[in-house]
């Protein structure tokens, strides 16, 4: 039995930085959609950090900014060779629920994975606004992490750009992402 193609429907995460388990995730959601909205979480750190406190919206799990990460998120998708008319980024801020409808329509799909208990939480939270989920697939672990890359990254090794994108290779060289890491607290 095939999987029916959705008209759209959206693929969400902090990409901090984007890493081939993203890319892995972004186009098999694509596969499953004509059109993707690709949903950035954490669009506003500081605020997220706030409003949550936890790990996840420590500075140091989120050293770019959003308009970065839709650079790179765009320019890694085109890499891959989809079209600029089939998907766009979205600000998807999960960290404030109520306000998440306003950016992404509670009638558009998501698709997600599981790799750890925050995605189980996700999911059901996303399920009690209104939202339908489909998990594409479910792994026990991350196969990469964003911490590893930014651990890599900080430490001044390059063994994390065999993990990463083109795309993603160039913006941290360009943005002086080590550097960054070097300052922000953990």
């Amino acid at each position: 039995m095939t999987q029916a193609i959705l008209p759209e429907a959206s693929a969400h995460g902090r990409f901090q930085p984007l890493h081939n388990g993203h890319m892995e995730y972004l186009l098999e959601a694509k596969r499953r959609c004509r059109f993707l909205w690709v949903g950035i979480t954490a669009v506003d750190p500081i605020a997220a950090q706030r409003a949550r406190g936890t790990a996840r919206e420590q500075p140091w799990n989120n050293p770019l900014s959003y308009f970065e990460r839709v650079v790179i998120i765009r320019g890694a998708l085109i890499d891959a060779g989809l079209l600029p008319s089939e998907f766009a980024c979205v600000p998807f801020p999960i960290e404030f629920p109520e306000t998440l409808s306003n950016y992404v329509p509670t009638a558009l799909p998501c698709l997600t994975t599981i790799c750890e208990e925050w995605n189980r939480q996700k999911i059901r939270l996303l399920e009690s606004l209104g939202y339908s989920v489909t998990v594409l697939y479910e792994r026990s672990s991350k196969e990469i992490s964003g911490h590893q890359i930014r651990e890599s990254v900080q430490a001044g090794l390059n063994s994390w750009e065999t993990k990463v994108p083109p795309a993603t290779v160039e913006a941290v060289k360009l943005l002086n992402l080590r550097g960054r890491l070097l300052t922000l607290k953990r």
